[in-house]
């Protein structure tokens, strides 16, 4: 866990505040965003020095975790998505996370539950998009269906979910073969 502490967290910081220091959205969501990644910080911070005290619980601890953060990446994607692209890697995190301590199967779990998540949170900030600039839509069902009907956005996202699995089962490949490198050197 500590691993995703090192890369992956100052990674998220440093894409949260190109996101608002270059793109400048709304006072409102500027301080959100801030609160949601000083919380889950402070959080993970207190989950990581306390793991050994729950000793009994770790692999709860860790799932709990895992799941957290891709909550916290969902939330800071729908905040900040509109107006920095590059805010759908935040969903890299929780899968690559659990590929150092879970199974194979639970990593594509999580992994296909952040692809998922990703895909919807698109298509409903396209619906609320055009329901916002259309008043006259015939409700969330038709702005749906007219958002997934740009297929190009929607390959762009199919895309990204795409290499959020591959690249998940790709880490936790790497960790498994750390691990059967290590238990062949005893």
């Amino acid at each position: 866990m500590h691993i995703l502490n090192y890369y992956f967290t100052p990674f998220a910081v440093i894409l949260i505040l190109f996101a608002i220091f270059f793109s400048e959205p709304e006072r409102s969501v500027t301080y959100l965003s801030f609160g949601i990644l000083g919380s889950t910080f402070a959080l993970n911070y207190w989950l990581n020095k306390n793991t050994y005290k729950f000793m009994r619980w770790t692999r709860h601890i860790r799932a709990v975790t895992v799941w957290l953060n891709l909550a916290v990446s969902a939330a800071l994607f729908y905040l900040l998505s509109a107006y920095w692209s590059p805010m759908w890697l935040l969903f890299l995190t929780a899968p690559a996370g659990s590929a150092m301590y879970m199974k194979k199967w639970q990593v594509f779990g999580v992994a296909l539950t952040a692809s998922l998540v990703m895909i919807a949170l698109y298509l409903y900030r396209g619906a609320a998009s055009l329901l916002a600039a259309d008043p006259e839509l015939a409700g969330l069902g038709a702005a749906l269906t007219q958002v997934a009907g740009n297929t190009q956005h929607l390959a762009m996202a199919a895309t990204q979910a795409v290499f959020i699995i591959f690249f998940s089962m790709f880490a936790a490949a790497m960790a498994e073969m750390i691990l059967k490198v290590r238990d062949s050197m005893r």
